[in-house]
């Protein structure tokens, strides 16, 4: 039995509302009994089903903040926890930052409930960066000790867990549970392909470079946009496609820098996609770019291989070293002179971007999938429901 804790659950969260849905489906199939315990942060009003949408799938409650967005404070959240805690066998931690982390450390020793933690990137050194001081100051004084309190922490990659052990010492023991990806339609790509073009006429025709995710400022879309002048000005029918939500003051600068670097005219946002939708935005694409400043996997990127659309990547996604070396995504650097080069070359050399999506589709399906990186997760469970967490999983 065991109980994900997380601050927000909503689907435009970001990632890890995917990754804590994915594994609790993947879990009840291996015999697991799973439960959700959430708050309604991030709940606009745009999408009123998306409670019930989880619901339909396993256990979940969604408790009203009582506080701050950010922080997630919910009286009835910890009523909740403290009903459920003594029914479950672990609880599963989700974000850095937040009142779910406390409540888990404060009560899970007094219920003898074990706790590991996924911090998804949040202990990386740039995510840090970003208001520094403050994070400082409360992961010595509260983050901190609760982690260490912990049965262990789930990394991605070996590379997160290399970077947060330098942000953070004594760490519990680290579990490498890689993260994976649903499975595309059973569509040909270029009938997929086919329905984005069709609901965006303006892009027959164009050789797309696509980012597909959250518009957020980690995303390098900061260097990707200014890039893109040096690509059309070389492949004159290249095309941005910025796909994904994010904070509308935001995406107005980006909308202000496209027309700085003289772009507007060949740049498309399409807002937030889902389903089939999404895919097809993937399979339209001649590449797919993630000049990310961090991300500790990614998982639209892998979508992106998935479907077989090439990738450009930055040196700062965790997992890179992995798809560089198997020849499944070609690697810029961060700024746009390297990224305007690498995309340039994606572009124009087709045969070479070709064999290049084919061997990104067979890494793909071959190391990431939800199935997959489940059975590492129940495994990593059962070792520390046996007191053994020696080794850690891979």
């Amino acid at each position: 039995k065991i109980l994900h804790l997380i601050p927000y659950m909503h689907p435009s969260a970001g990632g890890p509302p995917v990754v804590v849905d994915r594994w609790c489906v993947e879990l009840q199939k291996l015999g697991a009994e799973v439960q959700v315990l959430t708050t309604n942060a991030y709940d606009d009003g745009s999408s009123p089903d998306w409670i019930e949408q989880y619901r339909s799938r396993y256990p979940i409650d969604v408790c009203p903040l009582t506080g701050p967005k950010g922080f997630g404070f919910s009286s009835q959240l910890r009523s909740r926890f403290l009903e459920l805690l003594p029914k479950v066998d672990l609880v599963h931690v989700h974000n850095l930052w937040g009142y779910s982390n406390q409540l888990a450390a404060k009560y899970c020793p007094k219920y003898s409930v074990p706790f590991v933690v996924s911090t998804h990137g949040m202990l990386d050194p740039h995510s840090l960066g970003r208001k520094s001081w403050k994070k400082r100051l409360y992961g010595s004084l509260m983050e901190w000790p609760a982690i260490r309190k912990a049965s262990a922490v789930i990394f991605t990659h070996e590379e997160e867990e290399r970077l947060a052990r330098t942000s953070c010492s004594g760490l519990p023991h680290g579990h490498i549970v890689s993260l994976g990806t649903e499975d595309p339609p059973d569509i040909p790509r270029a009938e997929l392909a086919e329905q984005f073009l069709t609901q965006y006429p303006q892009c027959r025709g164009k050789r797309l470079v696509t980012f597909l995710g959250r518009l957020h400022s980690k995303k390098g879309l900061d260097l990707l946009i200014p890039a893109m002048k040096s690509v059309i000005e070389t492949v004159p029918d290249a095309m941005l496609i910025l796909v994904g939500p994010g904070e509308p003051d935001y995406v107005s600068s980006l909308r202000q820098l496209c027309q700085q670097s003289g772009i507007s005219e060949s740049t498309l946002f399409v807002g937030s996609v889902a389903g089939i939708d999404k895919w097809a935005a993937l399979a339209a694409a001649s590449v797919f770019a993630l000049p990310s400043y961090q991300e500790n996997f990614a998982i639209a990127l892998v979508e992106a291989l998935r479907v077989g659309t090439p990738a450009m990547i930055s040196n700062r996604i965790n997992i890179w070293p992995d798809l560089v070396e198997k020849n499944a995504a070609m690697l810029c650097e961060l700024d746009s002179t390297s990224i305007a080069a690498a995309t340039i070359s994606s572009l124009t050399n087709v045969q070479i971007a070709l064999k290049m999506g084919e061997d990104g589709r067979r890494v793909a399906e071959e190391n990431y999938t939800w199935p997959l990186s489940t059975n590492n997760l129940r495994h990593c469970y059962s070792k520390i429901l046996n007191g053994r967490t020696q080794d850690a999983v891979t």
